[in-house]
């Protein structure tokens, strides 16, 4: 509710702001992103929830869906007003090239505003997510972390499995690095992290060790573990 109302005041703020120099028009954006970061962020305070992948991706894209679609409804809906009583018209008489609403722009700014703000929310959810709760959910509830990562919690599996866990980080936010090591055309950068994406890839499927009846109960491959001798079949006798 708060950033719904945060959205459409922000947006008829933006109106008048010509230059885009008033801050106040940023919260716009804070309506959608809200919705896309809470769900994740909840997850901090509510150590029953489960922290999954499987689990933890509806919070991602199911649940943020309703908060951002309020906030692009009343930002619409602003927007709307605004247009009808000539505000909008009169600000870009002033300055054809406003910073919101230039005249040649998109007809409907509110709507990409609201999408703009929801993807924001939704990498503030997954950089939370992979910085802060993953990492500490291994440290502080490894076997918590193992068992819902179907992955094998006896105690000569625990400590290499827990240390496969904790590469998954490093691995998706070095995948962030390449990304933009690549974007900005930094060659040594993108071949560095693209070549200790792959280290850390082999040392993580050397590490981890499967829960296989749990994942084969689930309909779920065991994936991929280097390293792990597979129990030799039994001889089978010929009879004569």
């Amino acid at each position: 509710m708060l950033g719904t109302i945060a959205s459409a005041w922000g947006l008829a703020v933006a109106v008048g702001d010509t230059e885009g120099e008033n801050p106040i028009a940023w919260l716009m954006f804070a309506g959608p992103a809200l919705a896309g970061a809470f769900p994740t962020l909840e997850l901090a305070w509510r150590r029953d929830h489960d922290l999954s992948m499987s689990t933890v991706k509806s919070r991602w894209f199911i649940f943020p869906l309703f908060g951002a679609l309020g906030a692009i409804v009343a930002m619409v809906v602003t927007e709307i007003v605004m247009r009808v009583s000539g505000a909008v018209a009169a600000a870009q008489a002033r300055d054809p090239y406003h910073y919101w609403f230039a005249e040649d722009g998109p007809p409907f700014p509110s709507f990409m505003f609201g999408i703009l703000g929801y993807v924001a929310g939704l990498l503030l959810a997954l950089a939370f997510f992979v910085v802060v709760l993953w990492p500490l959910q291994i440290l502080l509830r490894p076997r918590q972390a193992l068992e819902e990562n179907m992955m094998d919690a006896s105690e000569s599996n625990f400590r290499r499995n827990r240390a496969a866990l904790l590469m998954m980080p490093l691995i998706v936010i070095n995948a962030f690095v390449i990304a933009i090591a690549i974007t900005a055309d930094i060659g040594w950068l993108a071949l560095l992290s693209v070549l200790l994406e792959v280290a850390m890839v082999v040392i993580t499927m050397f590490l981890q060790r499967a829960d296989k009846k749990r994942r084969a109960q689930a309909g779920l491959s065991t994936g991929v573990e280097l390293g792990h001798k597979k129990p030799a079949r039994p001889e089978r006798r010929k009879l004569y």
